[in-house]
């Protein structure tokens, strides 16, 4: 059965902000709320329209599973990179947030995996082998992982190659990502990391972070930070991570 993988995070998070109102009561007081219930037919709206869409790209009319997938509470990354989303420190998330990821798991077939974000376990799921599964998210990142992708922000569906999923994992390491929050290789944009990437080797990425004054240590840290997990990296017994590691490092 087809499995359509849904970004938990993300549409909980849509749906939510999308219910926050505003009062005004006057003399300088303002205020916000927002509505369980409507935070819920937002999201079930947001699904099941991305769902059609999904299906629609697919060209699928056989039978089909939702899952949605959301984050831990506490994820490896900020153990292994404690400035891992440091920047999103005090910024609170949208009201009735965590009330909709509860009532998320009461209605919806749901995953969550300890120490994992959302991302890692769709990388998990996607990547099982025999598994006949799209990752549907808005998130750029899963262009690191091998398989089909449907990204519903510009409603174009994405089938990665193995070999594609590795270059864009080489890519994130060296350009890193403001938005999480971790540097990757300083001075590398985009532009310069397609160019560097012409001869996407491990030996390139090292020899570009030596070049930039940083050691191959770095360069590990970085990539083990970008790295989206997929089958046979984690444990779901014990909750514990395989690093990523470059093949001649393997042992």
């Amino acid at each position: 059965m087809l499995k359509l993988l849904l970004d938990g995070d993300m549409f909980a998070y849509n749906a939510t902000a999308k219910s926050e109102e505003e009062i005004d009561w006057g003399d300088g007081l303002h205020t916000i709320y927002s509505q369980e219930g409507e935070c819920r037919s937002h999201f079930d709206d947001d699904v099941q329209n991305v769902v059609n869409n999904t299906l629609s790209a697919l060209k699928h009319k056989g039978a089909y599973e939702i899952v949605c997938v959301f984050s831990s509470p506490n994820i490896f990354r900020k153990r292994l990179y404690p400035l891992y989303k440091a920047n999103r420190i005090g910024k609170r998330k949208p009201l009735c947030y965590q009330d909709l990821v509860e009532w998320c798991n009461k209605t919806y077939t749901c995953a969550t995996y300890a120490n994992l974000e959302a991302d890692d376990t769709l990388g998990i799921l996607s990547t099982t082998p025999g598994a006949n599964a799209v990752i549907i998210s808005k998130d750029k990142d899963f262009k690191t992982i091998p398989g089909k992708f449907y990204n519903y922000g510009h409603k174009k569906l994405l089938t990665i190659s193995e070999e594609e999923a590795d270059y864009w994992h080489l890519y994130q390491t060296l350009i890193g990502d403001s938005c999480d929050n971790y540097p990757g290789c300083p001075g590398i944009g985009p532009k310069k990391a397609e160019v560097i990437l012409k001869e996407p080797t491990w030996e390139t990425v090292v020899a570009t972070f030596e070049k930039c004054k940083k050691t191959d240590k770095d360069a590990l840290l970085m990539a083990q930070v970008a790295r989206i997990l997929r089958y046979g990296e984690y444990n779901l017994k014990t909750g514990k991570v395989k690093l990523w590691k470059p093949k001649k490092l393997k042992k």
